[in-house]
């Protein structure tokens, strides 16, 4: 084979490069759609019974609801008394429609003090957290029992750090580290180098390939064993932590992150067997199976990380999952070219004659360039991307920890642009002034030789080299302690959670010779356990109730929603109670009690109570390829990215010239075509931009008395379908497509004209009619006071 063919056959190869990429990329698509959405460091929100509660009557059951959703296999609640015995059934139960609720049953508890031990490890990430608080069983008379106090018990909460400890974070730095610079040298090592020497003669690039090869065998047998030992120890750690009898197999077989984790340490041992492979093999087609190998399975140990981190938990989560994975790639092919050029220009140094030795170490340079600045704008996007992901609100980019902890990662982020602004400015000029003194514009060669043009890159490199290898390393630190963090939406949840906790409702009156006293834990949109006392005057049980009946009325919006009632179940003599899912909307309820007796006259009252919003109330199920938040639409999204693309091509048009003419103008028409739909979509499109001025065209000013007159009128005509909230949940919007606005996500993006014309003409394409002729414009007006006054704060929950 001549030297032409050579070449040829080295084309060939590095053709079949995207068409690898694209297989990898399908199989990454199909196994992120099977993830399931859960999210990390499941934090206790709230119980029945809860921390430091007093209760008259002991509780049947111990419910404690988490801020996300537990490993079942690996969730313990243990309920003790004051002397350390148990006195829990030990019957732990969960809900199929809640990942996030466990409860276990309890014993007939005597009146005394009582401790609720509870511990749970995240489906997600596997972030162990352990707590203990307390509850006292009051005497019957509603008094405490003797000697009991709850003065020297408190709550408390371990393993659940909001940053990881130390020991986790150096293991996850090593294994990271070390299996991102295998796969990103192999990359290189495929995608760069070999094709950068395409142009030596048979000996001399066989020789070149021979020691690349081997550089990237001693970097898969020296750091592909230091990844699996540090993800192994994790591994250990994390079932070492575990408080029940789960064991290391059953984790490893059972249990969603041992099953990813199980993985990526399989994934690991594969690509050791690509390396032993490279190493062993005599024939080139041999070596280049076992590249092929290491390539796939140091992808794919990748992957398993991201399944296992927090891009993975949240609503839209394939593109979180993607979105990660691509960080990590991009990451891992800007290491492993970096560790790369090191032995490169040794070798270069010993091996080449000065002008193959410029031509090699300058084909190189460039196509380093381009992987670093390719990976720049991949770091970049995909890190916003996850940021705004994580990220709830402005607010929380600063007072959360996991928030100070990426304003860290963005700190390092920032000398590394600096950096490829230098490759980009610097760099890539000289490399072009030193190939036209090579060759010249006309592609003959001169007589002068590239060596001041040879001494500027090293100089340059040997600046630009460990300073940029430093920064990947503590980005990949960052890293390390970002995968563990808790997450700031966890941390703002369980913050919003202890602010907005609601309490046992608890009232008592006495009619007809009767004394009731109504309970209602936790007083809640959705369930809620509903005890009811009846007692003589006495104060002696009421023996002769034969039934005991609870309606509920919604009396926020009266006429809204269908009474319901519900007979209660006899606990014992004067004791009743029935646990279900009656308050189907936050506001005002009325529960009348109708109670019949044997000896005398039935008698009801009615208990007027505010219900508390649910803690898992949402504005909405999102699926898979939904967008995980709502700081931009999907066609912002779409342009940006667009944009980007278009940016990215412009960039590199001098790489794109091998194309050919044609195709070449082709790549710069895709490149225009890109940034006008970027354009188009960003800020041609409706995007919902915040309104500045949006009450500017409303004649009727926003007083007490127009924003009443607006409350009545949404309540009387709207909230069927948007709901009391304004979320648009209402009771008629399960049936209607397109959903219902929620009001709370559009309020800061119209004008009070623009919900004007809504209003009076309706909605194009929805069921919503106008109400032009049946309401005066004035009310008109008054109603969008009050959504203004009502739903502009934004979707909080």
């Amino acid at each position: 084979m001549n030297r032409n063919e050579s070449r040829l056959v080295r084309s060939a190869k590095i053709r079949f490069l995207p068409a690898v990429l694209a297989l990898i990329a399908l199989a990454v698509t199909a196994w992120a759609i099977s993830a399931r959405v859960a999210y990390a460091h499941a934090a206790l929100i709230s119980a029945s019974p809860g921390n430091n509660e007093t209760v008259r009557r002991p509780p049947v059951r111990v419910i404690l609801h988490f801020s996300e959703g537990v490993e079942r296999k690996l969730t313990r609640i243990e309920v003790r008394d004051k002397d350390q015995q148990r006195v829990d059934t030990g019957d732990t139960a969960f809900d199929d429609n809640d990942p996030t609720l466990a409860s276990v049953g309890v014993k007939v508890l005597p009146p005394g003090l009582y401790f609720v031990t509870w511990s749970n490890v995240s489906t997600v990430d596997a972030h162990n957290l352990a707590g203990t608080y307390p509850f006292i069983v009051l005497n019957a008379d509603g008094s405490y029992p003797e000697g009991v106090t709850l003065d020297s018990a408190s709550a408390t909460t371990s393993g659940g750090q909001l940053l990881p400890n130390n020991v986790d974070v150096a293991l996850k730095w090593l294994a990271l580290l070390s299996l991102a610079t295998v796969a990103g040298a192999a990359f290189i090592m495929l995608a760069g180098f070999r094709p950068a020497a395409a142009f030596l003669d048979d000996e001399s690039f066989n020789k070149f390939t021979d020691a690349i090869e081997g550089w990237v065998v001693w970097l898969a047998h020296v750091l592909i064993p230091i990844s699996f030992v540090a993800s192994a120890f994790l591994v250990l750690l994390t079932v070492n932590r575990f408080q029940t009898s789960t064991g290391l197999v059953e984790y490893l077989t059972s249990v969603r992150t041992g099953e990813y984790r199980l993985g990526g340490l399989v994934s690991l041992l594969v690509a050791l067997a690509g390396a032993n492979v490279m190493f062993l093999a005599r024939s080139p087609r041999a070596r280049d199976v076992g590249l092929a190998v290491i390539l796939g399975a140091t992808f794919g140990a990748m992957f398993t990380y991201s399944m296992a981190s927090h891009g993975a938990v949240n609503p839209g989560k394939f593109w979180g999952i993607t979105s990660d994975f691509a960080h990590l790639l991009a990451s891992a092919a800007w290491l492993g070219a970096l560790v790369m050029l090191v032995p490169l220009l040794r070798w270069a140094r010993h091996e080449l004659g000065e002008r193959d030795r410029f031509l090699l170490l300058a084909g190189a340079f460039d196509r380093f360039s381009i992987v670093a600045g390719l990976s720049v704008l991949v770091v970049l996007a995909t890190g916003t991307f996850n940021g705004l992901a994580e990220i709830p609100n402005r607010d929380a980019m600063i007072d959360t920890t996991y928030g100070k902890v990426l304003l860290a990662k963005i700190a390092l982020v920032i000398p590394l642009l600096a950096v490829a602004g230098l490759n980009a400015a610097v760099l890539k000029p000289k490399l072009v002034a030193a190939t036209r003194t090579v060759f010249g514009a006309d592609g003959a060669p001169h007589d002068d030789g590239p060596q001041p043009h040879l001494e500027s890159l090293r100089r340059w490199l040997s600046i630009l080299v460990p300073v940029e290898i430093a920064l990947v390393l503590a980005v990949f630190a960052s890293v390390g302690v970002l995968t563990q963090a808790a997450t700031a939406k966890g941390e703002v949840a369980q913050a919003k959670a202890a602010a907005t906790a609601a309490t046992k409702y608890s009232s008592s009156f006495e009619t007809g010779g009767l004394k009731m006293l109504l309970e209602i834990t936790p007083n809640r949109v959705g369930i809620n356990q509903f005890d009811l006392t009846l007692q003589n005057p006495d104060g002696t049980p009421a023996t002769t109730v034969t039934q005991a009946r609870l309606r509920f009325d919604y009396e926020q919006i009266p006429g809204s929603l269908p009474q319901s009632e519900v007979i209660l179940r006899k606990r014992a003599d004067g004791e009743y109670r029935e646990i279900g899912s009656y308050f189907t909307q936050q506001g005002n309820w009325r529960v009348t009690a109708d109670i019949r007796r044997s000896d005398a006259d039935d008698v009801s009252h009615s208990f007027i109570l505010a219900a508390a919003p649910s803690q898992s109330t949402s504005s909405g199920e999102k699926g898979a390829f939904d967008l995980p938040f709502v700081v931009f639409t999907w066609n912002e999204v779409g342009g940006a990215f667009a944009a980007l693309a278009g940016v990215a091509i412009v960039l590199y048009r001098r790489q794109l010239r091998w194309l050919g003419r044609g195709r070449y103008r082709g790549a710069m028409s895709v490149s225009a075509a890109l940034l006008i739909t970027g354009a188009v979509l960003g800020f041609g499109v409706h995007s919902h931009a915040t309104a500045v001025n949006p009450t500017a065209d409303n004649p009727v000013k926003p007083t007490q008395e127009s924003i009443a007159q607006g409350r009545a009128l949404f309540e009387k005509n709207c909230v069927v379908c948007h709901g009391a909230e304004g979320r648009g949940d209402g009771p008629g919007a399960a049936q209607l497509n397109p959903q219902p606005a929620d009001f709370r996500l559009h309020m800061p993006y119209h004008t009070d004209a623009q919900f004007f014309n809504f209003i009076e003409n309706g909605y194009p394409q929805s069921a919503m009619t106008g109400y032009k002729g049946v309401i005066s414009d004035t009310d008109i007006w008054n109603m969008i006071n009050y959504l203004r006054a009502s739903f502009s704060g934004g979707a909080s929950q």
